[in-house]
Formats: C-alpha cells, sequence, structure tokens
C-alpha cells in the first residue's frame, strides 16, 4: 500500500511563490499548480522529504512537502489540505503583476529605433 496521496490534475501557471527552509528565504517559479500541490523550479537544495514554508499569492503559513526532485525542478504536496486556487493566483502583498523588462530583447521592445512607423 503506497503513503503518497493521489495527485489531482494540475494547470499551467505563471507565479512566483517565497519558499521558507531551514530559515532561508527564497522566490521560486510555479509551473503547475492544483489544489493539493504544484510543480516548482528547484533552487538546489530541496530533497525528497523536506519541510517548507509557502507564500503563494494571498496564501501564507502553508506548509508543503516535497515529493520528488530533479536538478531543474520539484514536487510539491500541500500538507495543510486543499488551497484556494484563486486566492494562489492573486497578487501578493498588493504587488502589481506588471513587471518592467529588464534583460533580452523584451527590454528593447519600445526602442525608438525598434518601433515601425507604417
Amino acid at each position: 500500500m503506497s503513503t503518497t496521496p493521489t495527485r489531482e490534475a494540475r494547470s499551467s501557471v505563471i507565479l512566483y511563490a517565497r519558499l521558507e527552509k531551514d530559515e532561508r528565504i527564497g522566490e521560486v517559479r510555479v509551473r503547475n499548480l492544483s489544489a493539493t500541490g504544484a510543480c516548482i523550479d528547484n533552487p538546489g537544495d530541496l530533497n525528497k522529504g523536506d519541510r517548507v514554508g509557502v507564500t503563494m499569492g494571498t496564501l501564507t503559513d502553508l506548509v508543503a512537502e516535497v515529493m520528488w526532485t530533479s536538478p531543474k525542478l520539484a514536487g510539491m504536496h500541500f500538507i495543510n489540505g486543499a488551497i484556494d486556487l484563486a486566492e494562489a493566483r492573486k497578487p501578493r502583498d498588493g504587488a502589481t503583476t506588471t513587471a518592467k523588462p529588464s534583460a533580452g530583447w523584451m527590454n528593447n521592445i519600445r526602442h525608438a529605433y525598434r518601433v515601425r512607423s507604417d
């Protein structure tokens, strides 16, 4: 008999969450999300069985167990129970969702010499 929780269908998302582990705090990208778990970018120090504190959207004080890891990703299961997906998708602490690009080709998207004047 397996003790692994049943995995619900997950939705692809572009969200960021704050993780707390061993008194360290960091931001990670959430790749997909369900009411009971998520797949995140692995900052490199997560291992199967770790417990982490999670803040996502307006949800605080979430606790998750890392269920699996790879060099780039990690899957986690929310121990507190099912979360409210709408609240998880809301901006944190009144932050806006419109970020100004600062690198790559998006940085020059409004550059005067790149704008077409047809």
